[in-house]
């Protein structure tokens, strides 16, 4: 997918303040309507905290003095949607999820091609992650008719996962024989091989506003409906519900949780991981 001191004189800022609900409102509009970012429907509780960290970085005592800022200043609209889009992540991350999307590629599209997609993929480390299994589950001409797909909100996210160079502890998790076939040493980083590049898709898609993408057998979408609320969380769930086919894999976040509406829609392939199978 990842603040607000207020606006009347009493609203006084401190950095752990709660967020008046009007002054956070007025801000979300404002971003909506000069950038068409809509995080209107984001948890409210997420979004206050992470503007107060802002604010007090900014040296600024209310949102009416932020929006001063905004308006002489609109680079700074790019630091507000870093601040609400924070992302975390790494290769493999929690590898036992991982190992169960390998178990379903071995079993079910080692001779047939798969279309995947990551929805919220973030820098990039969790579609390369898919691209390096279905890499080792694939036939050449199997991998080459397979897709994925990663998509995100955030262009320059999207950018560095173009780059593909990351961290050493964000390819903590890939086992050694992995790392020597599909990354390369870089200054002290590691750079994802051409090969493995060109397994994955990037594209920028607000799954928020935007229409999902259609006919996929593996669908991650992680650690994404944990900042939004009740009825966005319905809302966005039934465009991933469209795009997986029948019989498809979903992964979710582990504090994740299928929306009432779905959930005898969807069977869990293993316990406790959030993986579950599209039954209709």
């Amino acid at each position: 997918m990842n603040v607000l001191p207020g606006i009347l004189h009493s609203e006084t800022f401190t950095h752990k303040a709660v967020i008046p609900h009007d002054g956070l409102t007025r801000l979300l509009e404002k971003v909506y309507a000069a950038k068409g970012w809509d995080f209107r429907d984001y948890k409210r509780s997420t979004l206050s905290r992470r503007l107060s960290k802002l604010l007090h970085s900014s040296r600024v005592s209310s949102c009416k003095e932020y929006s001063r800022i905004l308006d002489h200043d609109p680079s700074e609209y790019n630091r507000l949607f870093s601040a609400f889009t924070i992302k975390v992540s790494e290769f493999f991350r929690e590898p036992e999820v991982f190992d169960v999307i390998e178990k379903v590629l071995r079993d079910e599209f080692s001779g047939a091609p798969a279309k995947a997609w990551c929805c919220g993929c973030a820098y990039g480390e969790e579609a390369y992650s898919l691209g390096i299994l279905f890499s080792e589950q694939m036939s050449r001409k199997v991998l080459s008719e397979s897709r994925i797909f990663a998509t995100d909100i955030d262009c320059e996210a999207l950018e560095q996962a173009r780059r593909a160079v990351y961290r050493e502890e964000a390819v903590q998790n890939v086992p050694r024989g992995l790392r020597e076939k599909y990354l390369m040493p870089s200054d002290g980083l590691h750079r994802v091989g051409a090969g493995l590049r060109g397994t994955v898709r990037f594209g920028t898609l607000d799954i928020v506003q935007n229409h999902s993408i259609r006919g996929v057998n593996i669908l991650l979408c992680r650690n994404l409906f944990i900042y939004f609320n009740k009825a966005l969380q319905e809302k966005v769930f039934q465009k991933l519900d469209y795009a997986l086919k029948e019989g498809g894999i979903l992964v979710m976040g582990k504090a994740e949780v299928l929306p009432g509406p779905y959930a005898d829609r969807y069977t869990p392939v293993v316990r406790g991981l959030n993986v579950y199978r599209k039954n209709r």
